[in-house]
């Protein structure tokens, strides 16, 4: 889903507002797990892992954040204001509280960043966006919509762009599911890794991954746990993203071999992400002994899928 339209967001235009109190805003929004292994662009799945937003109107201008992930907040933040016809403040302070949430991983964080920007400063002014009306915003930002689908709803979000509009519903997913992430030290941004990725597919190729990705959703809906590892097996990024990321297939193996039902590249990597409903501290062990096996230093973390989205946790008038 490279191209999503011009964005719009409802019927505009919308009338300019003055800016209302709270002066500061802050959201938690959790980690996403996008692709699911063949859902490329269109599957993004919330994790049980959250990062803190916060957005301040400032009296005076201030200079534009050297962090990048500060720097995604405040250009979503001024690009609400925008769509919403408001004037923005002389001055936007940010700030990121990433907890465990991995930056560069393949893990959500810059669509936790842009996410937490535009519901805090939707939240500056009153709130005259719906959540719906943010999820353009937020793809058109992020380049693609899954994982900012998923930061938004929560759960595991399918997203699909239509004539110029984002179309999503979430999907059912079965209790009890544990995700288990191996989390490389090497970093693998987005577009860097998307520069590897084929122009073209074979008609074989893409009838697998559509094939796999109907597979999936009816395997998690019928909790066929024993069809998750044929259900997630994908021919469009991984083995392309794979040239980066040798361990790849061995840490594959190592979680299945462990008790995993299945393990795939989370987004755009670096991160493998594993779903089982126990041996949870077995897999990740064997997860990590795989990628240390050819030369990787990792982490691991134990989570699951959230069914909550990104929301507003604090709201303050004054500022302090």
């Amino acid at each position: 889903m490279e191209s999503i339209g011009d964005g719009t967001i409802g019927p505009p235009p919308y009338e300019r507002t003055s800016l209302l109190p709270p002066q500061r805003a802050t959201v938690r929004v959790p980690a996403t797990s996008a692709n699911l292994g063949p859902g490329f662009d269109c599957l993004g799945m919330a994790l049980d892992l959250w990062a803190e937003v916060t957005v301040e109107a400032r009296p005076k201008p201030l200079p534009s954040p050297a962090n990048p992930l500060l720097a995604m907040i405040e250009k979503a933040a001024l690009a609400l204001y925008e769509a919403a016809g408001a004037q923005a403040p002389a001055g936007l302070s940010t700030a990121w509280a990433g907890g465990k949430v991995p930056v560069a991983r393949g893990l959500g964080a810059s669509a936790a960043a842009r996410v937490g920007g535009l519901m805090a400063a939707n939240a500056l002014l009153g709130s005259p966006l719906s959540t719906e009306q943010l999820l353009p915003l937020a793809a058109r930002l992020e380049g693609h919509a899954d994982n900012a689908a998923a930061a938004l709803f929560g759960g595991l979000q399918v997203v699909v762009a239509d004539r110029g509009r984002l179309v999503h519903l979430g999907a059912t997913l079965p209790t009890g599911l544990k995700a288990v992430l191996l989390v490389p030290e090497m970093a693998l941004p987005t577009d860097e890794s998307r520069r590897l990725l084929p122009q073209q597919l074979s008609r074989e190729d893409a009838v697998h991954n559509i094939g796999r990705a109907a597979l999936l959703m009816a395997a998690f809906s019928d909790g066929r746990f024993d069809l998750l590892d044929v259900a997630t097996q994908d021919r469009l990024h991984q083995p392309a993203r794979g040239q980066l990321f040798p361990a790849m297939e061995d840490v594959f193996r190592a979680a299945r071999e462990a008790g995993a039902f299945c393990a795939y590249l989370s987004g755009g990597g670096s991160a493998v992400l594993a779903l089982t409903r126990e041996h949870e501290e077995k897999i990740a062990r064997a997860m990590m002994e795989a990628a240390q096996a050819r030369g990787f230093e990792a982490t691991s973390l134990i989570t699951a899928p959230s069914e909550q989205g990104a929301q507003i946790v604090a709201q303050s008038a004054t500022g302090d």
